[in-house]
């Protein structure tokens, strides 16, 4: 008879571990994997995102002797965390080239995009008193599409995200569990969120929410109470906006009109990230509910999500609705309603909507028994896959960038100095910073050197002669044989679907566009460089757009296959 082996001490500690500790650990990995996987992308090049290019230029500006960013249409947190993490890694020997910057940027945005899976299962756990939910949405927020791409930038978005998720956190604490400091605390993270985007003050809402619900419920013994809590919390959350952001304070003109700059900008629209376009899905909140929504999930999430705040709407008690809903109504009620529409910009609901979710989820495998618990595994496993495979194939894009690619491939097959004509190009940026002036960084490469002299989107003008042109001209000059072997048209996506999502109010760009990509006679492609993920043809029905929407647009290549008129002197008659 054999005698069963007693457990090591390493296995009675394993073992004594609640499974939900465990569940929480794997999404934290998980979720870190995903968010780290292709994060030096773009390298050595800091100028393939605007927005990250933005944020690089301000944090970069900054020195020892000018502090104050000059920079009052966001917050200044950001550039303040960029700049002094940049400092503490030169002090250990660390070169400062133009990419380590963007790296550490980025890898900002990692960390709180991973601290927020944490976060959510904090949250979710103390909201339903059950870790079992917890990890539910851990693993949700964990897998979040949208939040692992952002997490790639090194941008302002995450860490904003992060906050407000912890203002959410705090305030559903102090509503169980009213306190001075309770208030206090989330007032403060209010104002770190302040710091970060202005947007972070509509987290205040949850402490408002929070106040009056716990003086609902008994919990605060009188109104004048409720008003000294909210008192702090306003205090804190000033003190907290000033001790991470003061020129935005000091400021306060520039930074008044800063923000009614931006108002102004998001509610006017940008070509082909806004409502212009007629029909459906381009109305406020529509587009948002039944477009972004389902391409920042992936479809299953997303119905996973819709389904799971129904039933916490419908199954909890009237207060906790109220608090859970408060943030996610008053901020999509504002945003939702303007003309620009990336979907980064609804990022700070998305984290709260799945801790909400997670309470549906926890209740279906708790009370389902026998044959409808297989079914709910049976549903369940496939979305969290299709999640996996979706993030996969998505972030996969950032590893290899067809911009890159396309780059490379042009410098080993096409002859030096081909005349390379960009058909309206995005993002063609002649320098990311004066070329005689790379800032107060004590970089140990110059600008120039890494970047080479121009800075152009795909091309270094060194190699090749590199034009402009815009649409229309493009199709005169080779209407009237100005094209001809040897000059290489590039085409973007990221300009073309512009077009495309516009529909009819594109009508004549869209037959200039298709006399290029669609003219075997006088065209012929020369090589595509492109991207695809998972179901990209299902979101690019909901908006075009999200084909290219953050990394990897298509690039094609075309070689006009007439000659090329001579060109003759004006007044000469052979002209």
């Amino acid at each position: 008879m054999s005698r069963i082996r007693p457990h090591s001490d390493q296995e009675k500690w394993l073992l004594s571990i609640p499974i939900p500790l465990l569940a929480l650990g794997g999404a934290v990995l998980t979720g870190l994997i995903l968010r780290l996987w292709g994060i030096h992308w773009g390298f050595p090049r800091v100028d393939l995102s605007p927005d990250e290019l933005n944020v690089w230029n301000i944090s970069a500006g900054l020195s020892w002797q000018d502090l104050d960013t000059h920079f009052y249409n966001y917050s200044g947190l950001t550039f303040y965390l960029n700049f002094f993490t940049a400092q503490l890694v030169r002090l250990f020997g660390v070169a400062l080239q133009p990419h380590t910057i963007l790296l550490i940027n980025r890898l900002w945005s990692v960390f709180f995009g991973t601290l927020t899976i944490p976060l959510a299962y904090l949250a979710a756990r103390d909201f339903f008193s059950e870790s079992r939910a917890g990890a539910w949405a851990a693993w949700m927020v964990a897998l979040l599409p949208i939040h692992v791409w952002h997490s790639h930038f090194g941008t302002s978005d995450i860490s904003l995200v992060f906050w407000i998720t912890a203002a959410f956190w705090l305030a559903l604490r102090a509503f169980q569990k009213p306190g001075a400091a309770r208030f206090l605390l989330g007032g403060l993270a209010v104002g770190v969120a302040i710091g970060v985007k202005f947007n972070g003050m509509l987290a205040g809402i949850s402490f408002l929410v929070a106040a009056l619900a716990a003086w609902r419920e008994k919990r605060i013994r009188s109104f004048p109470q409720v008003m000294l809590f909210l008192f702090l919390a306003g205090a804190a959350a000033l003190v907290g906006f000033f001790l991470v952001s003061p020129f935005s304070i000091i400021h306060l003109k520039a930074t008044v009109s800063a923000f009614f700059f931006e108002s102004a900008h998001v509610k006017g629209g940008h070509y082909g990230f806004d409502l212009a376009p007629g029909g459906w899905p381009y109305f406020p909140y529509i587009y948002q509910l039944f477009s972004a929504f389902p391409f920042s999930f992936g479809l299953p999430l997303y119905l996973a999500a819709a389904s799971g705040v129904a039933f916490f709407t419908l199954s909890r008690k009237k207060t906790e609705v109220l608090l859970g809903v408060a943030f996610a109504f008053l901020y999509l009620g504002i945003v939702a309603s303007w003309k620009f529409v990336p979907s980064r910009y609804y990022l700070p609901v998305l984290p709260i909507t799945l801790i909400l979710a997670s309470w549906g989820a926890f209740r279906l495998f708790t009370t389902c028994r026998g044959w409808l618990r297989t079914v709910a595994w049976l549903l369940a496993v496939p979305l969290f896959v299709y999640t996996l495979a979706y993030n996969i194939s998505t972030v996969d894009r950032f590893r290899r960038d067809t911009r890159l690619e396309a780059a490379h491939w042009a410098e080993k097959e096409l002859p030096p100095k081909s005349r390379i004509i960009l058909v309206d190009p995005i993002f063609d940026r002649r320098f990311i910073v004066p070329a005689d002036s790379p800032g107060p960084m004590p970089f140990t490469v110059s600008l120039s050197t890494v970047m080479g002299k121009s800075y152009m989107p795909l091309f270094d003008r060194s190699h090749f002669e590199v034009l402009t042109r815009d649409l229309q001209g493009t199709v005169l000059d080779l209407q009237r044989g100005k094209l001809g072997r040897g000059d290489i048209l590039i085409l973007s996506s990221l300009v073309f679907l512009r077009d495309v999502r516009l529909g009819e109010k594109a009508a004549e760009r869209m037959r200039l566009w298709n006399s290029i990509r669609r003219n075997p006679r006088k065209l012929r492609r020369l090589r595509v460089f492109d991207a695809p993920f998972l179901n990209r043809e299902i979101y690019a029905a909901l908006d075009p757009m999200f084909a290219c929407d953050f990394v990897s647009p298509t690039i094609e290549f075309y070689e006009p296959l007439a000659r090329r008129r001579p060109s003759f002197p004006s007044g000469d008659p052979r002209r």
